[in-house]
């Protein structure tokens, strides 16, 4: 027959004091308070390994910070886990492996990563170097500390607000669309189940769209003799007539080599 341990009350665990060793304190079912010398009192938990059947023990922490009836649920979680074959120790250092990825894995951290792969791609150099700087300047100071499992739709939106506010609907659609595929990334890398910023340009005004200015055949004799007097660069003059001559977009005719 099984010898029946009395458990602890609140009051002996308060009281516990060890004059010269180490004492320890048994409430039962492999839980114990290790009061040292000190003062420090411990909880732990003695079991039989599942696998190796050895004698184990597994500390839960420290009393007053953990309660007795704290260690009293820690005790039964455990004990769930061993009916499971399952060994606690190592439940709980995986625990603690998951929760240090996690925090390791911040939208800055996870954004670095994704840039990394982008700059892979035929981009133009400028293009990449403002997609980063846009992250940087926009989002980063909102969520970039924030681990990646922990953001809502409410935080990618909290970040854009301000560009609407300042009337910038395109950088809200680029930086809205950066958002997406940092967070496409991290779903992909398995890091998250699903995209919560998926959404988030139905939260904004759409920019209206604005073409470029043209100028009508009829016209170009005007302009030609306009651009001759004009009181503008050399470089200036020759690069206006090389569009005409080529017709590239504005953009295209000043990153020209």
């Amino acid at each position: 027959m099984a010898i029946q341990t009395k458990r602890l009350t609140n009051t002996e665990v308060k009281a516990a004091k060890a004059i010269d060793k180490e004492l320890s304190l048994h409430d039962g079912g492999g839980l114990l308070l290790f009061v040292k010398p000190s003062g420090t009192k411990t909880w732990r938990f003695r079991y039989y390994h599942p696998q190796t059947k050895k004698r184990t023990t597994l500390t839960f922490g420290s009393y007053p910070a953990i309660s007795l009836a704290d260690a009293r649920q820690m005790r039964e979680a455990a004990k769930a886990l061993l009916e499971k074959s399952i060994d606690p120790q190592f439940h709980q250092q995986q625990q603690r492996e998951q929760e240090q990825a996690i925090n390791l894995n911040t939208f800055a951290k996870v954004s670095a990563d994704w840039y990394e792969l982008k700059k892979s791609q035929p981009l133009a150099e400028n293009t990449i170097k403002d997609i980063w700087r846009s992250l940087e300047k926009y989002v980063f100071p909102f969520i970039g500390t924030l681990p990646i499992t922990q953001l809502t739709a409410r935080h990618f939106i909290t970040a854009l607000e301000p560009i609407q506010a300042s009337g910038k609907l395109e950088t809200v659609k680029r930086v809205s669309q950066r958002i997406n595929e940092v967070m496409d990334y991290s779903v992909n890398s398995g890091l998250i189940p699903a995209n919560p910023a998926a959404k988030i340009r139905k939260a904004f005004q759409t920019p209206v769209k604005t073409h470029m200015p043209t100028i009508r055949p009829e016209a170009l004799p005007g302009l030609m003799k306009t651009l001759s007097v004009a009181s503008i660069e050399l470089q200036t003059h020759l690069l206006i007539e090389w569009q005409l001559l080529t017709v590239t977009r504005p953009a295209e005719a000043a990153g020209a080599r």
